[in-house]
């Protein structure tokens, strides 16, 4: 089970409270005041107790008091969400990707990886790969979808490698990626109050409660409306 905690600026006293976020239990730890409050830390202090007695063992969002406590990470959510949030920074840009290269790259092959070119392939110009001492999948790619392998000139690039993100390229090998002025939404999905969005996606993808497909890669200030972009 996860869990968060919560300051609501109001005066009650800690409380801790369950929600069910598409079937998965989210803890929320309800504190009253401000983080800035000279009672914070203890009622960080509390609040995580009151999570841990209610079997919570990971946090959404990291607490300062104990950083080394177990948090939800994203980096999962962000290269299951790979293909589909490149080809909407493409549209996004005015590119066609049907007429456009994309680079992948990486360091060794997983899952994320073949699944996000198999995606790519099947609407990108062409695919630009990097991925160390794997030839022959590279080689199979092309034959079994078509897709052209080039070098160099790619509109876009995808990196299953740690790095820092800038316009047109995706980065998604950090522990939690950040993607510039790019947000995920799932329609109709409403959350607590102070619960952290990218997080409980994370959550909900790892207990295999998120589906996948209905997500939405949006630029900020953009309404979820605009269902385009979905995978």
């Amino acid at each position: 089970m996860v869990g968060y905690l919560h300051f609501t600026g109001c005066g009650h006293r800690v409380r801790v409270v369950s929600h069910d976020v598409l079937g998965l239990t989210v803890w929320e730890a309800r504190l009253p005041g401000s983080p800035e409050s000279l009672l914070a830390r203890r009622r960080m202090a509390r609040g995580l107790d009151g999570l841990e007695d209610a079997g919570c063992r990971r946090l959404l969002a990291p607490c300062p008091l104990v950083p080394y406590y177990p948090t939800v990470h994203t980096r999962s959510l962000w290269q299951a969400v790979a293909a589909p949030l490149v080809l909407a920074d493409l549209r996004q840009r005015g590119l066609e990707p049907c007429r456009s290269v994309v680079a992948v790259r990486g360091d060794r092959m997983t899952r994320g990886y073949l699944r996000t070119c198999q995606a790519l392939a099947r609407e990108v110009k062409a695919l630009s790969l990097s991925l160390l001492r794997q030839e022959t999948f590279c080689w199979n790619l092309q034959q079994e979808l078509g897709v052209p392998l080039v070098e160099g000139g790619a509109a876009a690039t995808l990196s299953f490698l740690p790095g820092q993100w800038r316009p047109g390229f995706f980065p998604v090998g950090d522990d939690d990626p950040s993607m510039g002025g790019w947000r995920l939404e799932l329609p109709g999905l409403t959350l607590p109050d102070g619960c952290p969005t990218l997080p409980a996606l994370a959550a909900l993808l790892d207990a295999g409660r998120l589906p996948v497909g209905e997500v939405l890669c949006l630029p900020e200030g953009r309404a979820c409306r605009e269902t385009e972009n979905a995978i």
